[in-house]
């Protein structure tokens, strides 16, 4: 049975704005966004056991509920990490692990709102790791296992996608050094909270040596409000102007010049039409990222990127 999986992320903040009338930049719509290789020896197809799959889901936080989909043959994990509840999804061999919106692909039900963290499920019991045999010596104790990659692992020099071209000419602050194939593209509106709690998550990430181009726009309407605050960051493209701003939630104004109008409107028309052409919803979200993911060599659009087992899956466990 054939299903598509649209990513969807609560918490990231919607805006209605109409959808900008230019041509969509068409992402990889073959591939499941937010998709993370499990990783492990399982031949594709292959199931694996409750215990194997509690360990491997177990490597995103405490799992705190386990409950079957009812199509696909997935299951739904609920795990808990850093105070936060997310809802991941695997398929039987757990290849792969996901988040996101699941239709039944023949009745077009939404399937996956029964899981999102609040709504009470039925008591399951959630499978625990099978008891680990007694240590070997030194001598001869197995190396330990390695975490699954990431979108972002590497340098990436291979052919660059056309719609990665298009986001990089796109006006914005950089922090960085990395070419557009080892960038991650982070659209977000300076006024919204979630995408201040975005810029406070990857601190870290910048700091390890990645490379974020961050990219302003009005997402959130009221352009007279949000403008000076929002051109700011582009008639300063300054990384101290930006952390005053999204990190030191610091009011830094400017008066908006005739460019910058210009590239604030072309951020904002790019954002709806990505959404327009991949998403399939009625509203733009930020923040969301573009990046150029490294396991596959594809595009990526992902939402959510203030929630940290989502920067895992970019940038990899810290």
């Amino acid at each position: 049975m054939k299903s598509r999986w649209i990513a969807w992320v609560a918490g990231a903040l919607l805006v209605g704005a109409a959808h900008a009338q230019q041509p969509p930049v068409l992402l990889d719509n073959n591939a499941a966004p937010n998709v993370a290789i499990a990783g492990g020896q399982a031949e594709p197809g292959q199931l694996r056991s409750p215990q194997d799959a509690a360990a491997l889901v177990g490597r995103y936080g405490k799992i705190t509920s386990v409950r079957t989909v009812g199509a696909g043959g997935l299951t739904a994990w609920t795990v808990e990490k850093n105070g936060h509840s997310v809802v991941l999804y695997t398929t039987p061999d757990v290849a792969v692990v996901f988040t996101g919106i699941i239709w039944d692909a023949q009745t077009g039900r939404n399937i996956s709102d029964q899981f999102l963290p609040g709504v009470q499920p039925a008591p399951a019991a959630v499978p625990q790791p099978a008891p680990q045999p007694a240590p070997r010596p030194a001598a001869v104790q197995a190396a330990p296992a390695t975490r699954a990659a990431a979108a972002m692992d590497g340098s990436y020099s291979g052919a660059l996608p056309e719609s990665i071209k298009t986001i990089d000419s796109l006006a914005g602050v950089k922090e960085g050094t990395g070419s557009p194939a080892n960038t991650v593209y982070i659209i977000m509106d300076p006024r919204c909270p979630w995408c201040h709690k975005a810029y406070a998550q990857t601190r870290n990430y910048v700091k390890k040596g990645y490379t974020i181009k961050w990219i302003p726009s009005l997402a959130l309407g009221d352009s007279p409000n949000g403008m000076p605050l929002a051109a700011s960051l582009l008639q300063n493209k300054d990384a101290t102007v930006l952390d005053r701003i999204m990190g030191r939630n610091e009011q830094v104004f400017a008066n908006a010049t005739p460019a910058t109008q210009q590239a604030l409107q072309k951020n904002l028309d790019f954002l709806f039409a990505t959404f327009q052409a991949n998403s399939d919803v009625d509203k733009a979200g930020v923040p969301v990222a573009f990046y150029l993911d490294h396991r596959t060599g594809k595009p990526r659009m992902t939402t959510g990127v203030h929630a940290q087992v989502i920067l895992d899956d970019i940038f990899g466990p810290m």
